[in-house]
């Protein structure tokens, strides 16, 4: 085990997936376009949100994007109640705590994810993070992962992040820590972690 571990959400703590490829499908099915809620998973995971909605709008040309955005944020907020933690991630949060260990949220989404994460009873498992509102560089970049262990005085010998895309990995190692893949469906293939588990449970096995 490591002794602090840096956290992505969305598909890494939070199966948000379940909420994020229909909410795809539904914001471009509202404009007549077809869009296939596997390969919206699929690109999502892969690469990000903004590359899906991209990689759409090719084979969709007629679609407006901006609605198809507003429309997307409708769908999530209206089935907020779906999006549900991994199973064994309050477990592994708990044990690296009781071990000494802390937990740091970093995200792209917004502020609102702290309200996530205390509706779910997760929010005192995190010593602090960071949230796309804090308006640090996106991931691949290290910035944010710098300011946090700066300001908790956190050793990057004994620190990993832990995500679910090759950007989280990236992140870690720019920033000279560990990097944990979550990868339960073995989706990611341009990606040297130094660790790669398809359940939570593995981190802390």
């Amino acid at each position: 085990m490591y002794q602090t571990y840096f956290w992505d959400f969305d598909g890494t703590l939070f199966d948000s997936y379940a909420v994020m490829a229909p909410a795809l499908v539904f914001a471009f099915k509202k404009q007549g376009a077809n869009v296939a809620s596997k390969e919206a998973y699929r690109l999502m995971r892969q690469k990000s949100r903004g590359e899906a909605f991209a990689f759409f709008k090719q084979q969709y040309p007629q679609v407006d994007v901006d609605l198809a955005y507003r429309d997307y944020k409708q769908f999530e907020q209206e089935h907020a109640d779906k999006l549900q933690p991994f199973p064994d991630a309050a477990k592994v949060c708990e044990e690296i705590i009781a071990t000494g260990g802390r937990n740091f949220l970093l995200t792209h989404r917004n502020k609102e994810v702290w309200d996530l994460l205390a509706a779910r009873g997760f929010k005192d498992y995190f010593s602090g993070g960071i949230s796309g509102q804090d308006h640090f560089a996106r991931k691949p970049s290290p910035d944010s992962l710098n300011y946090l262990c700066e300001k908790y005085q956190v050793s990057k010998k004994t620190a990993a992040m832990v995500g679910d895309r090759t950007l989280d990995i990236e992140a870690g190692h720019n920033a000279g820590m560990a990097g944990i893949l979550f990868d339960p469906d073995d989706l990611i293939t341009d990606c040297q972690p130094d660790l790669r588990v398809k359940t939570l449970a593995e981190i802390i096995a």
